[in-house]
């Protein structure tokens, strides 16, 4: 019985591969949604858009609806809200009207300060 009970205290090696390359995708979503957010924002502040800046928007609003994931993978990866944030900014984005009253600049700069300190957390932990 004492010899199943260490055993499980291990995690396998394949585990531990598959935890690292959930880290990769979300690290690289995460900035990804560092571009994206704010080129984003600042496209529903327009009130005409060319033809070229629509498609942009669109292919980001693509970008997001397509891209499922749980808001607690980044708690659980990273112990940060980020993907939650981000998903707020979006959607606040998203509903943006031009000329119009909106959440989105006060939420990415709520991003932004969430980012910077995963980066500078992500600086420090390579540094070791």
């Amino acid at each position: 019985m004492e010899h199943k009970l260490i055993k499980n205290r291990f995690i396998q090696t394949s585990a531990i591969q598959q935890i690292n390359e959930a880290t990769i995708v979300l690290r690289h979503f995460i900035e990804l949604s560092a571009k994206l957010l704010p080129f984003f924002n600042d496209l529903s502040k327009k009130s005409a858009l060319l033809p070229q800046e629509q498609s942009d928007r669109n292919k980001i609003i693509e970008v997001y609806q397509n891209y499922s994931f749980d808001t607690s993978t980044s708690e659980i990866l990273m112990e940060s809200d980020i993907l939650e944030i981000i998903r707020e900014t979006f959607k606040s984005i998203e509903k943006t009207k031009p000329g119009m009253h909106s959440d989105s600049d006060k939420l990415m700069n709520v991003f932004k300060k969430k980012h910077q300190q995963l980066v500078e957390n992500w600086h420090s932990t390579e540094m070791n």
